[in-house]
């Protein structure tokens, strides 16, 4: 019987006056989540597993309310070639219902992230009805296998709670998980999401042991399996023409404080004009302009001559797109933490803007301490007076890359061969 306990706790809480009842019965739902989707899993790797055994096609449906968050290309054509499964990217939309939360989407939002993976010529289809605004549940597209990219507003319809009872539930973090010293992550291994899923797929061991030693869970659902990203990015053009600047959004109090906008942006851009003999590429994040916005950092006027100006001196490329620029690069100047861990593998050199309102200490993973660091303006015109030409850490870097083994790592194989194993794939083929 289910039994409403977010709701209880809600009304008992304003009723007493007392948050930790809210809190209470809040854990009381987790719970009792967890225990419908541990009653479901059998039944539904043995209803996959005697499709593998008849020959029947395998369905499986990524979750995409962001293209340009997209990080399972490798994992979606790899398995479109193995044979076994029929492949369809679910477009649909965040589940924020406020309108100033930097992830709440419209329609046309939706219609956009169709579009980007129709014009590519991939199997996609709406999971969000665009002209009655309302969520398509899962179950109507009859998945056997749902592999989500973003961890935070699934609208319950499409979550791995109610989809338990027909899928078995995976998740590929779009982002490189960041580790700071002082810093405590939890969007990484906190959220609830991460305890309902039933496979939580992490970059590598280093990841995979962090996480397993912070999850309430102990990290049972996690494996090491890589980045599928990285799976196309190995093969780089080693001589790059292009410097990347890829702004982040969170700035002036918003999100996680990645963003440094406000001592840095203006900063590149005039830099940028100033260095003619550089070709440019100009990657913000496509939460950044909202973010100006929303901020009063720039008014719509001052932002779109932000934009336009880097389009006038380089090219201003905001598609989900842009491993090409990775490869055709020389060097990232970057604040995001998604790119981190494509980058590296690269082999070029990266400068991590940080964010003084942070209080950033160390970069804990091998990878990130590889990386030129600036925390102000004085550091960044230092580095940017050497690089990429004295790229004096090339060497770490590239000892540190050998010692991770994601050169070598085949994040989609590594991902198929997994859910094939924990369904029961492997008894056929």
């Amino acid at each position: 019987m289910y039994i409403p306990y977010e709701t209880i706790g809600i009304l008992l809480s304003k009723l007493f006056k007392n948050e930790m009842l809210k809190e209470f019965f809040y854990n009381k739902k987790i719970s009792q989540n967890l225990r419908y989707i541990e009653k479901n899993k059998p039944k539904v790797l043995k209803k996959i597993g005697k499709k593998f055994e008849n020959g029947e096609k395998i369905n499986v449906v990524f979750y995409v309310y962001d293209s340009t968050k997209w990080k399972c290309q490798s994992v979606y054509d790899l398995m479109n070639k193995d044979g076994r499964f029929n492949i369809k990217i679910l477009a649909t939309k965040s589940g924020a219902i406020n309108k100033d939360n930097p992830t709440y989407q419209s329609s046309d939002d939706v219609i956009k992230t169709y579009k980007f993976f129709k014009d590519k010529g991939m199997s996609v289809e709406y999971a969000y009805d665009t002209k009655n605004e309302k969520f398509v549940p899962f179950k109507k597209f009859n998945p056997d296998i749902i592999i989500y990219q973003h961890p935070w507003y699934v609208e319950r319809s499409q979550g791995p709670v109610v989809c338990s009872e027909f899928a078995f539930t995976a998740y590929v973090p779009y982002y490189f998980p960041i580790e700071i010293e002082g810093i405590d992550k939890k969007i990484d291994y906190y959220l609830r999401f991460h305890k309902y899923i039933e496979r939580y797929y992490a970059l590598d061991k280093v990841v995979e042991n962090k996480l397993k030693s912070k999850m309430d869970n102990r990290g049972v659902n996690v494996i090491a399996a890589g980045y599928p990203n990285l799976d196309y990015c190995k093969d780089t053009e080693q001589e790059g023409e292009f410097v990347i600047y890829a702004p982040h959004w969170t700035i002036g109090g918003l999100g996680d404080q990645y963003g440094t906008f406000e001592w840095s942006g203006e900063f590149m851009l005039e830099y940028a004009k100033s260095r003619p003999d550089i070709k440019w590429v100009f990657k913000p994040h496509p939460l950044l302009y909202k973010a100006l916005l929303d901020t009063k950092i720039m008014n719509g006027e001052e932002a779109e001559k932000y934009y336009n100006d880097w389009a006038e001196i380089g090219i201003k490329y905001e598609s989900g797109d842009y491993l090409d620029w990775f490869k055709k690069s020389k060097m990232m100047i970057t604040d995001s933490c998604s790119f981190l861990g494509e980058y590296f593998v690269t082999e070029k050199p990266l400068v991590l803007l940080m964010a003084e309102t942070s209080q950033f200490k160390s970069l804990n993973h091998p990878i990130l301490r590889t990386y030129y660091c600036a925390k102000n303006l004085d550091e960044l015109k230092k580095l940017l007076e050497t690089l990429p030409e004295n790229d004096y850490m090339k060497e770490t870097r590239l000892k540190a890359l050998k010692e991770s083994g994601l050169k070598e790592m085949n994040a989609a194989k590594n991902i198929l061969n997994d859910i094939i194993e924990i369904t029961g794939g492997r008894y056929a083929k």
